[in-house]
């Protein structure tokens, strides 16, 4: 069974992807920052990080950047979740290598196609 990833700092928006991530099937773990979401990624095998961008200690911006650099973790296909609408945030993410970005509040349909589609990249 594949193990996600949910990193962000609000306890509504990790319960909220776990409960449909763990619907569709995955294992899920949870983070509250970037250097949470690290130790995690140290310790466990992980097949998707679900990031968001906005959060204390160590930011989303920050944890990628960290993520990228590590040839252990580096290739695990990661999505950006954040409030964080306009074009200079959706390009900075993306330029980060994330392999898609959503925006909050996501729509469920758009949200399971997406960590599904990014899992079958994962694979290959």
């Amino acid at each position: 069974m594949a193990t996600v990833l949910v990193c962000d700092d609000e306890l509504m928006n990790r319960k909220l992807a776990s409960k449909i991530l763990k619907k569709e099937g995955y294992d899920v773990l949870e983070a509250t920052n970037g250097q949470e979401a690290i130790a995690l990624l140290q310790n466990n095998r992980i097949d998707l990080i679900l990031m968001d961008l906005m959060m204390p200690k160590m930011d989303g911006y920050e944890a990628i950047k960290i993520i990228k650099k590590d040839v252990n973790i580096s290739t695990i296909p990661l999505i950006i979740i954040s409030a964080l609408s306009d074009k200079e945030a959706i390009n900075k993410g993306l330029s980060l290598s994330a392999y898609e970005y959503l925006t909050k509040p996501f729509d469920l349909i758009e949200f399971r196609l997406r960590v599904a589609n990014s899992m079958k990249i994962g694979d290959m």
